[in-house]
């Protein structure tokens, strides 16, 4: 029955975990994230921060003790936890920040890596709770448990840390340093934030259920928040491309159905299916590196022409490459 109990549980907590990242991934339409740094973001989530997590709240337990016994479980869940658990889920997202910048555009891949980096630590962290349920209140308290987590409160984390990359994001495309300090840290303060407003509302919640419903508010209302982020931020996204590309039509790098087919998601998955329905798969790729391809000449252009910073080699490598794709056409 442990087995069983294990083996559920793991389903129950990598299933949704998978379908909510896929999610995400979608939304990174224009020029999506390289794989290697997606996966080591989630399992960083999944396990270093959650070890370096569980390590500094024992620590914490230490002055805790000093406290009287709820007061201690108040103080930290509400205070200390948030603080640790961001801090140790941040960590990788500051480190492809500051070590992958050029793979670090906008706010869009702040969150997208910020959010991937929430999903694999609360993967880990509610297999642990789903146990512990079920060894306490068999599969009834399992159930609920499973119910609030991955559904009703199943995007925290993601959100939480999504808030320490939008920081890092708005951080990217800001000029003065001292603007991108602001932003940096004000990011990882609003992931403690919100996580300390979570905590304290489900801590209270049996004292007065006005606080879950506070918390749980101030969870979905994040959500919205960051989606309308990213919707603001795939707009500009995509007025950079229109700008920066017309360029390239000029110098006939590209032609003008190109140029529409990499400004417009719609028309690009369009040219792509319709390239696969034909049998031509290799005119499908093509096409998609195209696209990927032209979409970040277009962001570096933008990064060299409004911060200044020398992306000319990765500029002409990017154009010679989207030259020959077109030859081998």
């Amino acid at each position: 029955m442990i087995l069983i109990a294990l083996g559920v549980s793991l389903l129950a907590t990598l299933v949704p975990t998978i379908i909510y990242a896929f999610a995400l991934r979608w939304f990174d339409r224009y020029e999506k994230e390289p794989l290697p740094l997606v996966v080591g973001a989630f399992l960083w989530g999944a396990i270093p921060a959650v070890v370096l997590s569980g390590i500094g709240e024992v620590i914490a337990d230490v002055p805790l003790s000093l406290f009287s016994a709820g007061a201690a479980k108040l103080i930290g869940s509400s205070g200390v936890a948030p603080l640790i658990e961001e801090i140790a889920k941040g960590i990788f997202v500051y480190f492809i920040y500051l070590v992958f910048h050029r793979e670090f555009d906008d706010p869009i891949d702040g969150i997208v890596y910020g959010a991937l980096v929430g999903y694999g630590f609360a993967m880990t962290e509610n297999w642990f709770y789903f146990i512990g349920a079920w060894f306490e209140g068999g599969w009834a308290a399992w159930s609920v448990l499973v119910v609030m987590r991955q559904f009703l409160f199943g995007m925290n984390h993601a959100f939480f840390t999504s808030l320490t990359g939008l920081g890092l994001g708005l951080a990217r495309i800001s000029a003065p340093w001292w603007v991108r300090s602001i932003f940096a840290l004000a990011g990882l303060g609003a992931a403690m934030l919100f996580h300390s407003i979570h905590n304290l509302g489900v801590a209270l919640a049996q004292a007065n259920a006005l606080t879950f419903f506070i918390g749980t508010l101030s969870d979905l209302g994040g959500v919205l928040f960051v989606f309308v982020i990213v919707m603001i931020a795939l707009t500009f996204e995509k007025n950079w491309m229109t700008t920066e590309l017309r360029e390239e039509v000029a110098t006939g790098l590209i032609d003008a159905n190109e140029y529409a087919i990499t400004c417009s998601y719609r028309k690009r998955l369009g040219a792509q299916w319709t390239a696969r329905l034909r049998g031509n798969w290799s005119a499908a790729r093509r096409l998609s590196r195209l696209s990927q391809v032209l979409t970040e000449l277009a962001f570096k252009k933008y990064q060299m022409r409004v911060r200044g910073q020398d992306y000319t080699r990765e500029i002409n490598q990017l154009r010679q490459e989207a030259a020959a794709l077109r030859v081998a056409a």
